[in-house]
Formats: C-alpha cells, structure tokens, sequence
C-alpha cells in the first residue's frame, strides 16, 4: 500500500516528550535527512540506560503518530534510514583551541516485533543524556511539526538563544551575539545540512579545521551556491515556516552581511522574535541545577517561584556572571538567599573564582551566601572551611593528643 501523510491536525500528541541536546552538539556540522533528524530526535527523547549503554526502543505506533505517516511501508523506511544513522558522523570543533572531535551518532539499529531500537555510542552520551549545563531542551512536538530540514536546523540553532529572552528582557535577540563576527555563509550551509559536511575526506579535514570556504569550495555542483538561490530556497522557506507555525515558540528576521569592493554576501546576522502565532509558548530552556524532573527542590527555590524581583536587579546579577551559564529561576534564588544585594552575590561570585573545583556552582554560591564565607580571608577549597576554622580544629586535635598524652603517663 502507498504511503500516504496526514493531515497535521490529525496528529496525536504522545506525552508532551521533550528532546535535550548539549549546545556543541546542536552546533556541529553533520549530514542528515529530514526523516533521519525526526526519527533521532524521537530516540533522544525516549532514551534510558540499560548495562551502561544508552538505548531508546520506539514503537512504529510512535513513530507514525509523530511524522504523520500511515500506511505499511514504515518497515522499508525504517530499514533505509537505519543504513543512513550507521553512517552519521558528527563533527564538533572549537576555533579557538583548534581542538575537534568526531564520531558517529549510534552503534547498532534493530527493528523486531515492531519496536525499533537504536543503540547509541558512549560519545554521543554526554550530548544527549541527563544534562546539566549548556544544553537546550526542545519539544518533540515542535521538532517533527517541520516540513524542511532548513527550518529544522535554523530553529535548533536559534532555539539554544532562547533563554536570553528573560534574561535580556528583550523582544528581540541578536545571533550570533556580538561582538562576535555573523554567520559565514560558507559555515551556515554546513551547518544547515545544506552541504556535506563528509562529502569527501578533503571536505572533512577542511571542516574540521573550521576552513569552510575551502572546504564549500572543494564540493563540485554544491546546491544553492548563488546567494539569490540560497536566499529564496533556504532561508526564506525556514523563516516562512516558522512565521506559520503554531507549535514554533519562536521566529526570526535576517540581514545580509557584505564586504569587498563588490558588496558581496559573505555572512549573515539572525534576530529572533517569540512568534505570537504560537498556540502554546514553551518555557523549555537550559535547566538550572537542582530542578531537574525527579529531584528535590529546596524550599528556598521554591519561594524564590513564586517571590516577584525587580528586573534590573536580575539584570544586575547576569551582568555580575559574564559568560558564565546561569538561568533567571538561578538568580531570583541567589537575589532570594541575599535578600535582594547583588554586591553579596558578586562578593561569593568572585570567591568561588578562586575555588580549585565546584561542582555545582549555584549550590555553592547559596552555601557562601547563607554561611557568608566571604567575609573571611579565605575558603578551603574543597571542605568549605575557613583558614580560621582549619587551625582552630589543628588546635583542639593538639589539645586533644597532649591530654592522651598526660593519661598515658599518669
């Protein structure tokens, strides 16, 4: 029997699942279909550890409710894109460092009894699976709501910003951020999917090198070279979709970037806006530590819920953290245990700076707040004492010893 789509309307929503990636990875350079991206996206959601080893089991069921397919012929698909994940490798590089790193997406693909099962490499783990900082949770939902690729991978991209809308108190966002250099062409088209970023060895070792002009260059008859082309095929189609999608939270106007005599297009420079033809805004962003699903929240957290904070205080607090990832929930708990006094936080901010390792830096920074260790001379690193503390218990241990001491020689 012929596969036939769905209408969008008719689509059931399974649990409201939601799909957590880490930013690098939303970020790297990778060559996937559309029905390859949503079948991922689904595993990711689904995923559990079993033996140590990440595994996600997908009923056809689920995977015809989410891509709006029915008819019999999910199994020849299944069996096709399986072929493609095997083969996906993704490339994650860091400029500055010149540091990269490859590796495919998945070990093993099984399909039995209906349930499709993918098994994921120990790479891809710390990407994909109980995440704690620098990641963007997404909707599955809106996820396999695309009719495009394009848009798909513009609004994953975009997506990773969404945060900086409370934190910013803005109505629209800049990306790239500056003073960061726009979006090379040459980059986006890798990034996009809308070039191989594996086309040939030569085109792998370029991109991993992040030389993408090179690497464009490389690839005979590249889809969409023309920027009018790239313009009207690629982003006009993403921009398009999620002006009109009710299940984007978000949408996004662009600008062209020139340079040289010519005027040629070499980057771009995206704004986001919240799309106000969404039907349900999402608060899905980065986590802050401590709230995620299952785990205790301290009752201090819980006020600072509910307790309402002046915004330029909030704005204050981000200014004091820089670069560092840190959510609003985050500040309106620190401005919460501070009763409102950036300058204490900024005061245990600094301190933890000269801590040798903190695992949970927002935990620390409540303990420093609550305990004021910044008003002492110093913090041990690792116990959280003072230097008075320390020699204070050097001092009752001596004591203690020279009184076992006098004991002996009574």
């Amino acid at each position: 029997m012929k596969e036939t789509q769905k209408k969008p309307k008719e689509k059931q929503l399974l649990d409201h699942d939601t799909v957590s990636r880490s930013n690098v990875l939303i970020e790297s350079k990778s060559s996937t279909s559309l029905f390859e991206r949503k079948l991922l996206n689904i595993a990711i959601a689904k995923a559990y550890v079993e033996d140590g080893e990440l595994i996600a089991k997908v009923s056809t069921k689920d995977v015809k409710n989410y891509l709006h397919i029915t008819g019999n012929s999910i199994y020849s698909r299944l069996k096709e894109v399986s072929k493609e994940t095997l083969g996906h490798v993704v490339s994650i590089e860091d400029d500055e460092k010149e540091n990269f790193i490859m590796f495919n997406v998945v070990n093993k693909c099984e399909y039995r009894d209906g349930v499709f099962t993918t098994r994921f490499t120990k790479e891809m783990k710390p990407h994909i699976y109980n995440l704690k900082k620098d990641y963007t949770r997404m909707s599955l939902d809106v996820l396999c709501s695309f009719k495009s690729l394009f848009t798909t991978r513009v609004y994953e991209i975009l997506r990773t910003q969404y945060y900086r809308f409370d934190r910013e108190q803005c109505d629209q966002l800049i990306v790239p951020r500056p003073p960061k250099n726009p979006y090379t062409i040459a980059e986006l088209k890798f990034t996009l999917n809308v070039v191989d970023a594996n086309a040939s060895k030569a085109v792998k070792r370029l991109v991993e090198q992040g030389r993408f002009e090179e690497a464009l260059a490389e690839i005979k008859d590249a889809p969409f070279e023309d920027w009018r082309n790239f313009r009207r095929k690629v982003l006009e189609v993403a921009k398009k979709e999620l002006e009109e999608s009710e299940y984007s939270e978000i949408c996004f106007d662009y600008e062209p970037v020139k340079s040289g005599k010519g005027g040629k297009v070499t980057g771009i420079r995206f704004f986001v806006k919240k799309n106000p033809k969404c039907i349900h805004h999402s608060d899905l962003q980065r986590m802050p530590s401590g709230e995620e699903e299952g785990e205790e929240i301290a009752p201090n957290v819980l006020a600072a819920k509910k307790t309402p904070v002046n915004e330029k205080l909030i704005l204050e607090v981000a200014d004091i953290f820089g670069n560092e990832p840190i959510t609003i929930q985050e500040i309106k708990v620190l401005l919460q245990v501070s009763d409102n006094q950036p300058d204490v936080i900024r005061k245990a901010f600094k301190l933890s700076q000269e801590q040798a390792y903190i695992n949970n830096l927002v935990g620390w920074l409540r303990k420093c707040i609550e305990e004021k260790w910044y008003e002492n001379e110093k913090v041990s690193k690792f116990k959280g004492k003072t230097l008075e503390e320390a020699q204070m218990t050097l001092d009752l241990y001596q004591e203690y010893i020279e009184e076992r001491e006098k004991v002996k020689k009574e």
